[in-house]
């Protein structure tokens, strides 16, 4: 089990994370190529890109996972027809919520580049609107990955979003050298052919499934012969079923983003309202703590969803087979593995917030500031993705709802007393406020049920080792400062390259001497001498 729990978010981490490295190194050239004017570029991207996440999220976040529960669910009772036959009807109703979204975004529109941080109304506009047809086609190609997932099988999953975010990134980086370079048009134009870009992306992922598909087709077949006979249902049910099961999931799959939405939509009228910021400032403000930021934050929040978007499938057969060994033993493996990854990555990241931002963006010590800020926080929503999946997993969907909107609500009643104490930092506050106070509910519920006593203890030695590690990177840092600081990207990037190293070493070492690498991983980094 630990095997199969391995390799599955080695291949979810695969695509996802990779897929998002892909996603913020193509910000270097791409920002070089704006010049003066990438932070206003990057305010417009992003005022088009929030609102599309989170259309997007509504409209696909929780039926992939949805449809990954009920196929596992099925498979484990031999009903691998039932699984083809929701397949079928779910495709031609992910259909159809495409064209719902797709619509609802671009009649929104107007509204949303109203209200967003960005100085010209006219240009977000236009930016969302060119996001609409992705927007129409991915939530049915989101499902065949939903497929994939339930089968057990991460490599389709992984491995299309790298291929859909190469494709992409490719189109961005050639459109706007394009538009800036040969055609002399404005940032607006570039940005727009940018963001289009996410459609040329995800035809891209489509062609990678589908020939994937048709590689599985004999396995299926022989599934399909040897599977029982599928139990009839009216297509109305059937239809009722997916959503319901979906619904919970598309909430708690959306909480991340609409946070991010409502910091969009409110934040300028707070600062210039209430503290007297112009557009222009509440606008760099903006692409200081949200635009810029969360293209980092999504890396180290995409190595939980690896592993919780692994964990699902397994989870929910041993809980619908009642086996609570099992479910304790992959809940606390899930848990001591995203330890194990998510606090070295937050705390090498913060060490380097200086260079980090330099070298994706500019060198400026606000702005770094607001970047280490906003990787802080970004466990507070590592842990909710995490926590809420095992939640879920477990069929508890309203509790989830429940502290979901707890959530929403508290980041509603501190936005504006942070905003206006603390300025950007405030918006960050708030957010890590609420999600950190719904993740302890949500793992209160968590050890309560399924866990036993002293189960998680390697968490304890892994926050430990990374508190260690945390005041001694940047101990190393202060100290360095005397001596030196880059201030070119490339300086900067060969500095976090070798401090990098030195971390990663001084981890493995100290995972091995500690022996949680063979507790947690079942191995170790070094190779001992034999005597």
């Amino acid at each position: 089990m630990k095997n199969k729990l391995l390799s599955g978010a080695f291949w979810m981490s695969f695509g996802s994370i990779f897929s998002r490295v892909l996603g913020i190194v193509y910000l270097i050239p791409w920002l070089i190529m704006f010049g003066k004017d990438q932070n206003q570029a990057q305010a417009v991207f992003n005022s088009a890109y929030t609102p599309y996440s989170l259309f997007l999220a509504l409209g696909t976040a929780g039926f992939p996972t949805a449809i990954a529960r009920q196929v596992a669910s099925y498979n484990s009772q031999n009903k691998f027809r039932n699984s083809i036959r929701i397949f079928k009807y779910g495709f031609l109703f992910m259909m159809m919520t495409g064209v719902f979204c797709g619509v609802l975004l671009y009649l929104a529109a107007p509204f949303i580049a109203a209200h967003s941080s960005v100085v010209s109304k006219t240009a977000a506009t236009t930016a969302i609107y060119y996001l609409v047809p992705t927007m129409i086609i991915l939530p049915p190609m989101s499902f065949i990955r939903g497929f994939f997932q339930g089968n057990q099988d991460m490599k389709p999953f992984g491995v299309s979003q790298l291929w859909e975010q190469f494709v992409r990134v490719l189109f961005i980086l050639g459109a706007t050298f394009v538009v800036l370079e040969v055609f002399h048009k404005s940032y607006i134009a570039a940005v727009n052919f940018s963001t289009f870009a996410t459609f040329v992306g995800t035809i891209a992922s489509y062609i990678y499934l589908l020939n994937y598909a048709r590689t599985k087709m004999p396995e299926y077949r022989l599934l399909y012969q040897e599977s029982m006979p599928v139990e009839k249902q009216n297509i109305l049910i059937l239809f009722r079923n997916i959503v319901s099961e979906a619904l919970p999931f598309v909430l708690i799959g959306s909480g991340i983003t609409i946070t991010q939405f409502f910091d969009q939509v409110t934040f300028k009228n707070i600062v210039t309202n209430l503290l007297g910021a112009t557009v222009q400032q509440a606008e760099l403000m903006y692409t200081y703590f949200a635009a810029n930021p969360n293209k980092i934050t999504t890396v180290v929040v995409s190595l939980t969803i690896a592993i919780s978007e692994t964990t699902l499938p397994l989870l929910a057969r041993y809980y619908d087979r009642k086996d609570r060994k099992k479910v304790s033993e992959v809940i606390g493996q899930n848990i001591d593995l995203m330890f194990l990854i998510l606090l070295p990555a937050v705390t090498l990241l913060l060490a380097l917030s200086w260079e980090v931002n330099g070298i994706f963006f500019q060198f400026d010590t606000y702005a770094a500031k607001l970047l280490a800020m906003a990787l802080v926080s970004s466990i507070s929503l590592a842990l909710f993705t995490d926590f809420f999946t095992i939640v879920q997993a477990m069929g508890k969907h309203r509790l989830a709802i429940r502290y979901l909107f707890v959530g929403l609500i508290l980041k509603l009643v501190l936005q504006i007393p942070c905003v206006s104490l603390w300025g950007a930092f405030g918006a960050i506050i708030s957010t890590m406020i609420a999600f950190l106070a719904i993740s302890l509910l949500a793992f209160r519920r968590i050890n309560e049920d399924n866990l036993l006593p002293g189960q998680l203890k390697n968490v304890k030695k892994v926050i430990f080792m990374n508190v260690l590690l945390f005041l001694t990177a940047f101990l190393v840092q202060y100290l360095m400062g005397f001596v030196y600081i880059p201030h070119t990207k490339i300086t900067a990037f060969l500095y976090s390259v070798i401090f990098a190293l030195l971390f990663g070493v001084a981890y493995v070492v100290m995972l091995d001497k500690t022996k949680l690498s063979q507790k947690i991983l079942g191995k170790t980094f070094i190779m001992k001498k034999k005597h």
